[in-house]
């Protein structure tokens, strides 16, 4: 028997922005908002669709040496915080095995990844990461 509390409906909801980058754009003020809401800091509640841009620049990054033993193929493990068209998106650096060659404002690109695999019901999650456009070896 399946269990009905899964999260699968609500990732489903969320794939044009896991897979897209779909935000959405104000049509009163302009403002960009990802993940997408639903009224406005002007008030707004009219917004289109607005598709980010699959580069950008490294904001700030961290780097964390000390990871658990889920994360331990993966470690160095590098996260940060990337302008994509004056959106900030926060994701996990990967194809950088040397992450102390990074620096902020390099130029990294989105790349679509797996994110997780849930083993109960076999679902595996996909979701966008950041890479360094320039490697880091």
């Amino acid at each position: 028997m399946v269990d009905q509390n899964l999260s699968v409906p609500k990732y489903w909801r969320k794939i044009p922005q896991y897979y897209r980058l779909t935000a959405v754009k104000c049509r009163k003020c302009g403002r960009v908002y990802f993940p997408p809401r639903a009224v406005c800091e002007c008030g707004s509640r009219e917004f289109d669709e607005y598709e980010l841009p699959r580069r950008g620049k490294l904001i700030e990054y961290t780097v964390l040496r000390s990871v658990t033993s889920d994360f331990e193929k993966q470690r160095p493990l590098a996260f940060g915080i990337a302008d994509l068209g004056g959106v900030r998106v926060f994701g996990q650096l990967v194809d950088c095995p040397n992450p102390d060659k990074l620096g902020e404002g390099a130029e990294v690109e989105v790349v679509f990844r797996r994110v997780k695999e849930d083993s109960d019901y076999g679902i595996i999650y996909y979701g966008f990461k950041l890479r360094p456009v320039k490697g880091c070896w």
